[in-house]
């Protein structure tokens, strides 16, 4: 699958409010770290590729229900076939739980991210009423993940050309050379790049005290609420069924 930061939703069956993928996103953290049940954990990671879809990320939606379809199936026939050895059963048993625990969350970071633009998380923010002391640190952040993306891409062509290998094998052997040739370098245009992003920002008028206009338009709609108490509904009942069977897997 491909997990592009910050991608558009123009191509959405269904367009959410950034809110509502935020609430999604934090629904499916308590799902994770209260959910005995497998079954509703695979229903729940089902409606996550069904919103996935929706927004528009349609070959992501399939990739993501066919790996959770095979986590299944693979779980279901070590189960009930009976052979094999034991040490190893119990091994790719434990990943495959591992995965479907923690597949909701990797959904939702997915149509957090994959589906939603920077001014709309932006827009999203103010919305919620959020202080500008907080409002600018997460944008500086999010204009700073992909651009230090980029500065790394510079430096591994780099290192290519000097015949430098960034194989994990070439880092173990030569830490001091990792550092020297990588991290060093990274580590000061990391903190020009964030020098000049915080400059922008505040030359966008982001410390501005009033309200700032915005070309996104940020509403929440009948589908956003009825999403939210579905998910919220889902959450409160993972959380009763986790108390009643006092954290037993089923």
């Amino acid at each position: 699958m491909d997990f592009e930061l910050y991608g558009e939703d123009k191509n959405a069956l269904v367009k959410f409010d950034p809110r509502t993928k935020f609430v999604v996103f934090a629904v499916s953290l308590v799902v994770s770290a209260n959910s005995y049940n497998v079954a509703a954990l695979v229903i729940y990671s089902v409606v996550l590729c069904l919103m996935l879809f929706l927004c528009g990320k349609k070959a992501n939606a399939v990739k993501a229900f066919l790996m959770l379809a095979f986590a299944v199936f693979l779980r279901f026939s070590m189960e009930h076939a009976g052979t094999g050895a034991p040490v190893i059963v119990t091994i790719v048993s434990c990943i495959l739980m591992i995965f479907l625990f923690f597949f909701p969350v990797m959904l939702s970071i997915m149509i957090l991210t994959q589906t939603t633009r920077i001014n709309q998380f932006l827009s999203a923010f103010q919305a919620m009423h959020l202080p500008t002391a907080v409002i600018i640190p997460i944008a500086v952040m999010f204009r700073f993940i992909p651009t230090v993306r980029d500065e790394w891409n510079g430096i591994r062509k780099a290192m290519a050309f000097r015949g430098i290998s960034l194989e994990p094998a070439a880092v173990i052997r030569s830490p001091l050379k990792t550092i020297e040739y990588i991290l060093i370098p990274l580590l000061f245009s990391s903190v020009s790049i964030m020098e000049e992003l915080a400059a922008a920002a505040l030359a966008r008028g982001m410390d501005r005290s009033g309200k700032r206009s915005s070309y996104e338009e940020i509403k929440l709609g009948v589908h956003d609420y009825a999403v939210m108490a579905l998910f919220i509904g889902a959450a409160v009942y993972f959380i009763v069924v986790s108390i009643i069977t006092g954290g037993t897997a089923q």
